[in-house]
């Protein structure tokens, strides 16, 4: 009888652990494969800017091509480039200088000094291949997927990153970024989504970077695009 309870203990306690609402199964790659697929099918040129809170907006533009997500920036002129394929992605960086491709520490490197690392840019953690469903939560009456990515090595800021996905829309809502002492370091909102093309994107991401040890936030900065218009 005590080793059964012990296992009934073991087992809420593992449920509590997890932030999920509902365990029916679902393959973690289509739904990140229908938030790709989304974001993939948008052709138009589209405006933005990185605003952090205690500082200057820095404009840029986004381009989506296909495979291809280019951000531009001025002042001094600098590309960031996202190319996807079969077996993962590649960034690189365009400026003056010439084509830098960024791999390592350098993708941990913030972006023009905000608290948007280059691999928070182009969301690079949503085509990592180790993905896990979770289940399903609601965020701000959205029901969401929960997809927990992880990257294939080391290689990374994050250990893991946890993705909540709106159902039925393939439209990230929220993720939170892990450090490889499974801390979460960094926390994205989707504010506000808009519809281009007949799909849906963001308009405003909150990005936080929090501290490690007490969870608080350190500083935050948004990630904006202009809405498009005939949407």
């Amino acid at each position: 009888m005590r080793q059964a309870k012990k296992y009934v203990c073991s087992a809420l306690l593992a449920c509590s652990l997890i932030p999920q609402l509902s365990r029916a199964q679902e393959d973690p790659n289509d739904i990140l494969d229908e938030m790709r697929l989304a974001q993939a099918q948008i052709t138009r040129p589209l405006s933005g800017r990185l605003r952090p809170e205690n500082g200057d907006p820095i404009p840029f533009q986004l381009q989506l091509k296909g495979t291809e997500f280019d951000y531009k920036f001025a002042n001094p002129p600098e590309t960031i480039k996202l190319q996807l394929n079969d077996t993962g992605s590649v960034l690189t960086d365009q400026t003056n200088a010439g084509p830098q491709t960024l791999s390592g520490s350098r993708l941990s490197e913030p972006v023009r000094g905000t608290d948007i690392t280059y691999n928070d840019l182009s969301l690079r953690f949503i085509y990592w291949k180790n993905a896990h469903y979770e289940g399903e939560q609601r965020v701000r009456t959205i029901t969401c997927s929960i997809v927990l990515v992880q990257p294939a090595s080391r290689n990374s800021e994050y250990s893991a990153v946890r993705l909540w996905i709106a159902k039925g829309r393939g439209a990230l809502i929220k993720a939170e970024g892990f450090d490889w002492q499974s801390k979460v370091v960094k926390r994205f909102d989707v504010i506000s989504g808009q519809q281009i093309e007949g799909k849906t994107i963001f308009k405003q991401i909150r990005i936080e970077q929090l501290d490690p040890q007490s969870s608080k936030v350190v500083s935050r900065t948004y990630l904006e695009l202009d809405a498009a218009e005939g949407g």
